[in-house]
């Protein structure tokens, strides 16, 4: 069907709406409480348009187009109505910033919001750089408000997981209500109370883990200002760059988008956003791979004390060790989270440079957990985690642990590399299904660590062995035959919820 919006001749798809077919046409219209992931809902009101033909000022998020439809999205009426509603939104919001004579200079020496305890404004802000508030005032030519505003006084709430929440900043435009209800089938917050004194929250007083929260993340994407706001990601501002991986805390093998900034990584996110990711992929990853005791840089045991050490000397001081244990005295454990590539060199490495067939790979177990025994005979042991009991460790007589993280192992090592993990590195996994799902490097690993590919084929070098020349994880993947892999993005459903 065609219909005329501002003058210009568009083609709209059955079923949408006008303020849809807008957007598909590069036309803007202002909107607050439309969400790509929602149905209509009509609340905020801001984008009204006139249609020849039609009484009063439709919300165009509920209008269907129609054929011969002639729509105005930009006239003076229509500009002082939106900017009287949003005046009105704000008189419950913290908005002197919006209206300040002084906030271009003021942001000139201030761009980035300044921590503090409470929203006072949006030079205090965690979502200052993203906020589609300011976006509407702006555009809106918003200058004053009709009446002075009203501030709560409500506590910011720091009691639940992984999110905070300050009410004072909420402008009840229902995206996290409808948010939640949609990607998780049921109404774990809502509106609560009546008039003036509605806000956001759960059922008689409950918390959001006794109300049944997923804490998919899925309401803080949603959220327009910076009412919800991610506890970790909240003062980094705006991602600088966003790149598509896979998740490995599970073998869903969820795609995500990871937004990085200063090669960080400060963001995890579903990069379908119709269907949400668990806990552990929207809010571990990052505090994971950021954690302050990220194992950075080689250790070598001196006595009794590990010491810090470049790769040359670590490198070179345990090829010496190592070359004494060729054969069945050696073994390497590793488990399914290192990549396909990675554990094809670890393999190559055992039979081919150690002549052993102790070849160790674990399968974690429903929480995670991978756990072996060394066999019998075993003297010399490289791993990759925390995976065999100190007893079994308490006989070797020389132990290498590579790994992101100490551990009680790491602390009996002769050697600790430091490994680079997950969004650090290129490389391809499997998921539950056995289809292969890609890693791809986002952000740079802490300090010196390296990919785990990389340290075995220096101490391959060290000791002389050849064929171990790999430039990347792709040449790794082109020498064991490799399939190329796809993000899994379009899964229907929310994975299901894990034991932590």
């Amino acid at each position: 069907m065609k219909l005329t919006i501002d003058g210009q001749y568009v083609i709209a798809e059955k079923g949408q709406t006008v303020l849809q077919c807008a957007l598909e046409n590069d036309i803007s219209i202002p909107h607050l409480c439309t969400h790509s992931s929602l149905s209509p809902f009509g609340a905020c009101r801001l984008c009204v348009v006139e249609i020849e033909g039609m009484r009063g000022y439709p919300t165009s998020c509920t209008t269907p187009a129609a054929d011969a439809m002639v729509v105005r999205t930009d006239t003076e009426a229509l500009r002082n109505l939106r900017r009287n509603i949003l005046a009105l939104m704000m008189l419950e919001h913290p908005s002197a910033c919006l209206v300040c004579g002084r906030r271009e200079l003021c942001e000139q020496y201030r761009p980035h919001a300044e921590r503090a305890g409470s929203t006072t404004g949006c030079h205090t802000c965690n979502n200052k750089e993203v906020c589609d508030v300011r976006v509407l005032a702006d555009e809106l030519g918003l200058k004053e408000l009709p009446v002075p505003p009203v501030y709560h006084e409500r506590p910011v709430e720091r009691s639940e997981p992984f999110m905070d929440r300050d009410l004072n900043l909420c402008i009840l435009c229902g995206r996290c209500v409808r948010i939640c209800k949609y990607h998780q089938g049921k109404s774990v917050i809502d509106f609560v109370g009546r008039g003036g004194q509605t806000r956001i929250g759960q059922a008689f007083g409950h918390s959001l883990l006794e109300a049944g929260c997923q804490f998919c993340g899925s309401c803080v994407d949603a959220c327009p200002t910076g009412s919800l706001a991610d506890r970790y990601a909240k003062w980094h501002g705006k991602p600088e760059s966003v790149a598509e991986s896979t998740c490995i805390f599970c073998d869903e093998a969820c795609a995500l988008a990871i937004g990085t900034s200063n090669g960080k990584l400060i963001t995890a996110q579903g990069v379908n956003k119709n269907v949400p990711v668990c806990v552990l992929g929207r809010f571990a990853i990052p505090e994971f791979l950021n954690g302050n005791n990220r194992l950075a840089t080689p250790y070598l045991r001196v006595g009794e004390v590990l010491r810090q050490v470049g790769w040359e000397e670590a490198i070179e001081k345990t090829s010496a060790k190592l070359s004494k244990f060729t054969g069945d005295s050696f073994a390497l454990v590793c488990d399914a989270t290192s990549t396909i590539e990675d554990r094809y060199v670890f393999k190559k490495f055992t039979s081919e440079m150690m002549k052993s067939g102790n070849y160790i790979e674990i399968e974690p177990d429903a929480r995670g957990v991978s756990r072996c025994s060394l066999p019998k005979g075993t003297k010399a042991a490289l791993l990759t985690g925390n995976f065999v009991d100190l007893d079994d460790l308490k006989q070797l007589e020389l132990l290498i642990v590579q790994d992101c993280y100490p551990t009680p192992a790491s602390e009996r090592a002769y050697v600790v590399l430091p490994a680079a993990v997950f969004a650090e590195v290129d490389g391809t996994i499997l998921d539950c299904s056995g289809q292969k799902r890609p890693l791809r490097k986002a952000c740079e690993p802490p300090g010196h660590a390296k990919p785990e590919w990389w340290i075995i084929c220096r101490l391959a070098h060290a000791m002389g062995a050849k064929g171990y020349d790999y430039e990347s994880a792709g040449a790794i993947a082109r020498e064991a035959g490799i399939a190329d892999a796809e993000l899994w993005i379009e899964r229907r459903d929310a994975p299901p919820r894990r034991r932590i």
